[in-house]
């Protein structure tokens, strides 16, 4: 906190702040506050502390835009997902063995249910002889 301290006295010993120090609210307000010398001398950093305000605003809306983008994008992809599900679970209705031969009978295919159990073929094993 010393070296605050130390700046700051050191910006009072090398300024004139009495015709600040002058001026009233009426200056203030019409703008001739920024005609006296200290103003004078700072308006590089005037004008910079406005670029930094300005960046400051541009770059707060753009956040804002992103998040807002980010919360409707969300909301799709919870759609997209309830709507996958939905389908997924028609499907698993629709293939069942009931249901297909339901819609066999109902649309006139003649097809009939096998009998015999599908046979599986395997692949022969093969002996490695070390």
């Amino acid at each position: 906190m010393s070296w605050f301290k130390n700046i700051l006295e050191s910006i009072k010993g090398n300024e004139d702040f009495s015709d600040i120090k002058s001026s009233t609210i009426r200056d203030v307000i019409n703008g001739n506050i920024f005609t006296k010398k200290f103003f004078q001398k700072q308006y590089g950093l005037l004008i910079m502390l406005a670029i930094l305000a300005f960046m400051y605003v541009d770059n707060r809306y753009y956040c804002e835009t992103q998040l807002a983008q980010v919360i409707e994008l969300k909301k799709k992809i919870k759609d997209v997902k309830y709507e996958s599900l939905t389908i997924s679970a028609q499907l698993m209705g629709i293939s069942k063995q009931s249901n297909i031969e339901k819609m066999i009978i109902d649309r006139g295919i003649d097809l009939k249910q096998s009998v015999r159990p599908p046979i599986t073929i395997e692949k022969p094993k093969e002996n490695k002889q070390e």
